[in-house]
């Protein structure tokens, strides 16, 4: 019985492993007779075109490389790209831009065939057209210089774009993409200009440290002397006195005492928040704003409705501050902010 069944099992085994092989070698056969299939031998070979380190789009500007972009001298090309009847480059869009495959790289007069160009041409090789002396010969030149002259585009239809494409055109490489933006000096976007700009780096750690504080001290107010500040501000604020001009200003101007009556339970509302400065043709009322910055625009659109409210016809409300752009006691800033 065990004999019986060793027998069984090495026949069967030898019987798949035979199948297997007759498969591999099946699989060998048809392989080598498919023209498609990729060959291993010819993988690896290598050629003078592994060595290029650049295709012929890539150039750098910066390591001197010329601009292959740059039209040939040697031929002509169209001057302006083709208008339509109301002077619009034809194929454009607003969107998407030009689109007009004839533009100012179209070649006018594009080369002949090597063969039978004058340049390159070997008249050994070449049949001749004319024999020597016939007189058709230079009536066959006459006509191929006025041909030439003539300038046309030489042009197919394209079955993709369904329009008539140039046949000779200048090559479009295109140009270096930017990977990193232009390098600039440290000083780049600074307010200080280069000649009075303080040189650090020439100092040493401690003059350079001493030089930094009497910097930083000359321009902060805590270490100016007292009432530099409010000279600063008065100055520039004199020009409103001096042209008499209210806009932007907390100077006070006419007011008409009867629609000052008539609006005075708005101003009693107001308080001490808003005082009233003028009241310009009639209808547009000027405050000096005590309150927040923040709350500045809804306080004009109360004060509107509150005078509109008092039956006086109201165009607009101006809340002014002069000086004060901030809320110095909340965020910071200049404390000192006096009337001008």
């Amino acid at each position: 019985m065990y004999s019986y069944c060793t027998h069984h099992y090495y026949f069967v085994f030898f019987s798949h492993y035979t199948f297997i092989q007759l498969n591999q070698d099946a699989l060998v056969e048809d392989d080598d007779d498919d023209p498609s299939a990729v060959d291993a031998k010819t993988l690896g070979q290598w050629s003078d075109a592994d060595l290029v380190d650049k295709f012929d789009y890539e150039w750098d500007a910066d390591e001197g490389d010329s601009d292959p972009n740059e039209l040939d001298p040697q031929y002509e090309y169209v001057k302006e790209t083709p208008l339509d009847e109301e002077g619009h480059e034809i194929g454009y869009n607003p969107m998407f831009g030009p689109s007009n495959p004839i533009d100012t790289r179209t070649i006018l007069n594009p080369p002949d065939s090597y063969v039978i160009d004058e340049k390159t041409r070997d008249e050994r090789l070449v049949p001749k057209d004319f024999v020597d002396g016939d007189p058709e010969s230079d009536v066959n030149a006459e006509i191929t210089t006025f041909r030439k002259s003539l300038q046309e585009i030489d042009t197919y239809e394209d079955p993709f774009l369904k329009q008539e494409v140039p046949r000779h055109t200048a090559k479009w490489h295109g140009y270096p993409e930017q990977l990193s933006y232009p390098k600039q000096p440290y000083t780049n976007n600074r307010f200080t200009k280069d000649e009075d700009r303080t040189d650090f780096d020439a100092l040493g750690a401690a003059r350079a440290r001493k030089v930094a504080v009497q910097l930083a001290r000359a321009k902060n107010n805590e270490w100016l002397p007292a009432g530099t500040s409010a000279e600063y501000h008065a100055s520039k604020a004199a020009i409103y006195k001096e042209k008499g001009v209210l806009t932007g200003s907390t100077l006070p101007g006419q007011i008409d005492e009867n629609i000052a009556r008539k609006i005075q339970p708005a101003l009693d509302v107001l308080g001490d928040v808003a005082d009233l400065l003028s009241i310009e043709v009639d209808t547009v009322f000027r405050f000096h704003y005590h309150g927040l910055i923040k709350n500045k625009r809804g306080m004009e659109a109360w004060a509107g409705v509150l005078i509109r409210n008092c039956d006086v016809d109201c165009t607009g409300v101006v809340f002014e501050t002069g000086l004060r752009k901030r809320d110095p006691y909340y965020d910071g800033g200049d404390h000192w902010y006096g009337p001008y």
